[in-house]
């Protein structure tokens, strides 16, 4: 007797279900890397038109997205471009970690200064915030949330502090002109290359090694402490914890 032939079910596809953990996984990787392709972007067209030149059209054109797309993950230019900045610094953060551990002598504070300094101008837009786009910097300021520098001024406090009772730099200077004195420092740079004959500016190698020294002269104890393990140790929770900071006022 001839047998009916039923068709053969298909097993259900695990995945196709509308809020799936898989596919729930699958949409948030999507979306992390469409995120990532327009903070690139971002951070790219920062280096080569500035702060206030950069419109949300020519970075939606360099990532390859349309404007809506943007608006999607961030409500306007200003917390966009601080979302580049920041993702820019978490890659800063992560080579300075990384120079310092590599390092016999990272946790001596001109060391700590110059492996932070070489990571920085290895990174093509925290290179240009430092030397030679100050509109990124004074853009970047004026957008901050309220009360965000003071908490980043109140973590190098506390960073100071651990590094003097570490015996890592001299305890004879108040640590409020030390953080003043280092600020003014960075902001130098970032103004000067508006000021600057180009021709008399050193090369990132020279100013590098010449703060170091200038470091190394003005803050640490002679003779320095023959263990600098503890200084990698305060300055990698430093770093985080800025990045931390940030994150924080960006979510």
């Amino acid at each position: 007797m001839a047998t009916a032939h039923h068709p053969a079910r298909r097993a259900p596809t695990r995945n196709a279900r509308p809020g799936h953990p898989a596919e729930r996984q699958k949409d948030a990787d999507e979306r992390q890397l469409r995120e990532e392709r327009i903070l690139d972007a971002a951070a790219t067209l920062l280096v080569r038109w500035g702060y206030r030149k950069t419109t949300i059209d020519d970075v939606a054109r360099e990532a390859g997205v349309g404007k809506g797309t943007i608006y999607l993950h961030w409500k306007d230019k200003n917390e966009l471009f601080q979302a580049a900045l920041w993702h820019e610094s978490q890659r800063v953060t992560a080579d300075a970690l990384r120079r310092l551990a590599a390092d016999p002598e990272g946790g001596r504070f001109h060391r700590l200064w110059t492996h932070g300094m070489l990571a920085i101008f290895e990174n093509p837009l925290m290179a240009a915030l430092m030397k030679g786009k100050s509109d990124i910097f004074q853009g970047l300021i004026e957008t901050m949330p309220p009360g965000m520098v003071n908490k980043i001024a109140g973590n190098a406090e506390a960073h100071v502090i651990q590094l003097r009772e570490a015996g890592l730099i001299r305890s004879d200077l108040p640590v409020a002109a030390i953080i003043f004195l280092m600020g003014a420092l960075k902001i130098g740079i970032i103004h000067m290359s508006d000021l600057a004959d180009q021709a008399l500016t050193p090369s990132i190698e020279e100013l590098t090694e010449s703060i170091s020294d200038l470091m190394r002269r003005w803050l640490e104890p002679a003779p320095p402490p023959a263990d600098s393990e503890a200084g990698k140790q305060i300055m990698a929770a430093w770093l985080r914890n800025v990045n931390d900071i940030v994150q924080h006022q960006e979510s």
